[in-house]
């Protein structure tokens, strides 16, 4: 069994317990449990430490959301290369489209309005960002390249998202999704720190365009919403762009809507 160690930074105890402390499939890996309700840090702060914390051990951290219950054993993790970045659910843009993988279900904190997401793998998918609930990646990796790190501007939202296009982009490292059997109890509201984050990368990555799990992102990422369109618009000033209390009433029912697809 490889050493995996999964990182959670958590602000409802009991959620962790049941998900983490509590589960057979995770509880003979090493936990790495941050209570964040005094301090609440943003989670690549506490993600960045982690790494620096391990980065001479020969590990993979699996950084991942303390609303995500994995379902099944995690054997599979043993036969993953480690030069690259993972997670269970991604997407990739194909001929303009964008395309979700890592087949799971998404329903709300307390398990219900329970949705099908993602198209089902089977062996590893490349694909262009991967949505925060959860990245793995070897300790290896994080040594050889050692600015490949999460992005301390960001305090929730987009971190994954940027942590993938900085592994592409800088250093040709793929992203793939591996498969996974787990439920995440997401579903949320979109607020002015998702759109922040948005123009942040709009800003940073002036000539890229990726799909993400919400969103275009990047400085060209109105250019692929002449094809699709997301319900949350990659430019703010674009005729299209919703209000943000539009956006937080709207969420739930859309995030199923654009899911629904790839059942």
């Amino acid at each position: 069994m490889h050493d995996v160690k999964l990182v959670t930074a958590f602000i409802n105890p009991e959620m962790y317990g049941s998900f983490f402390t509590s589960n057979p499939n995770v509880n003979r890996y090493e936990l790495i449990g941050i209570d964040n309700r005094q301090l609440n840090r943003g989670l690549p702060v506490i993600y960045n430490e982690t790494i620096e914390n391990h980065i001479d051990g020969d590990c993979w951290l699996f950084f991942v959301h303390e609303d995500f219950e994995i379902k099944c054993d995690m054997n599979v993790v043993n036969g993953l290369d480690r030069g690259f970045v993972y997670g269970t659910f991604g997407v990739n843009s194909e001929n303009g489209i964008p395309v979700a993988y890592g087949r799971h279900v998404c329903s709300n904190k307390d398990g219900t309005c329970a949705v099908e997401a993602g198209k089902e793998v089977l062996d590893t998918v490349k694909v262009q960002t991967l949505d925060s609930q959860s990245i793995l990646v070897h300790t290896s990796l994080l040594s050889q390249y050692s600015l490949l790190r999460f992005d301390e501007k960001l305090t929730f939202d987009l971190y994954a998202e940027d942590f993938c296009i900085n592994a592409q982009e800088w250093y040709g490292i793929d992203v793939k999704v591996f498969p996974l059997g787990f439920q995440h109890y997401s579903h949320g509201k979109v607020t002015e720190r998702y759109h922040a984050g948005l123009r942040y990368l709009a800003e940073k990555y002036p000539s890229i365009a990726v799909a993400g799990s919400c969103s275009f992102i990047g400085g060209r990422a109105n250019e692929l919403e002449k094809k699709f369109t997301y319900n949350i618009p990659a430019n703010l000033n674009s005729n299209k762009a919703m209000s943000i209390s539009g956006a937080i009433k709207r969420f739930p029912r859309r995030f199923k809507s654009f899911f629904s697809q790839f059942k």
